[in-house]
């Protein structure tokens, strides 16, 4: 009886350590969209109530730069990430990322510039300046390539100004001839602004920045990622979390359904050199 006794006491202690032992955060890794002090305080507080729903911890990691996010991406450095659509599919293939949750507002990018503007077709725009938030954005990168399947030969310069909100001042001071946006963000817009503004052309819509999952991280807690975010929108405390990330009304994700189309579009070459 005493052996038997003995034995139960040293597996108790074999066990109980581990269970004490804290758990490892996962790496939560977010694209640079503005300065890092502006996406911590957006996405600090929504991963606060991501750990108060899972139960798990996660591990906020804000880059200066779109390469160095990109270079970890590729090496699979993230356990989960926030990322373009774009840079979604650019590691689907080799680290196998899998999209869990995303917003529900389609995205599409849109080439304007002032309603009063000599330019009123793509052919007006050779030799022209035109505004982009960056080289590697969603707005960006589905005007550029829509721009590239037309039977049209522009040569454009292209600037690269940091936010639309730069892209709408440059557009409307008349400092470059068109600019490229969002189409949710151009529905945001006042009227006013909306109203001294024409669009030229509207890209095929894709489906907006997910939360993704590398595989090493298990079933069970991208499962309780991907419920702790839908269960968010159910209260209006915890909704108002969802809309700073670009989470608003989330929905579930697939790639196959969601991304797999954009495939088609060789990301290396359209963003090699910048």
């Amino acid at each position: 009886m005493k052996t038997v006794t003995g034995l139960l006491l040293l597996l108790m202690m074999a066990v109980l350590p581990a269970q004490g032992a804290e758990q490892k955060p996962y790496v939560f890794a977010v694209l640079p969209q503005r300065p890092p002090v502006a996406m911590h305080t957006a996405w600090r507080p929504f991963l606060d109530q991501l750990e108060q729903a899972t139960g798990f911890r996660f591990k906020l990691k804000l880059y200066e730069t779109m390469n160095q996010f990109e270079a970890e991406l590729k090496q699979g450095v993230p356990d989960l990430t926030f990322s373009t659509p774009y840079q979604l599919m650019l590691v689907h293939g080799s680290q196998h990322y899998r999209p869990l949750v995303r917003g529900s507002h389609v995205l599409a990018g849109m080439l304007i510039t002032r309603a009063d503007s000599s330019i009123k077709e793509l052919p007006d725009l050779n030799n022209k300046q035109i505004a982009y938030v960056g080289s590697r954005n969603v707005c960006s990168l589905s005007l550029r390539q829509t721009l590239s399947h037309q039977n049209i030969k522009l040569n454009m310069k292209e600037v690269f100004v940091g936010s639309s909100s730069n892209v709408y001042k440059m557009v409307l001071l008349g400092k470059t001839d068109a600019g490229t946006v969002l189409n949710v963000d151009f529905d945001a817009q006042p009227e006013d602004v909306k109203a001294k503004l024409r669009v030229l052309l509207i890209a095929p819509k894709i489906a907006p920045h997910p939360i993704s999952a590398h595989p090493r991280v298990p079933k069970q807690v991208q499962q309780a990622v991907a419920d702790a975010v839908l269960q968010m929108a159910a209260k209006p405390e915890t909704s108002a979390l969802l809309k700073p990330v670009q989470l608003g009304k989330p929905v579930v994700a697939d790639y196959a359904r969601d991304y797999k189309a954009l495939e088609k579009m060789d990301y290396e070459a359209m963003t090699k050199g910048i």
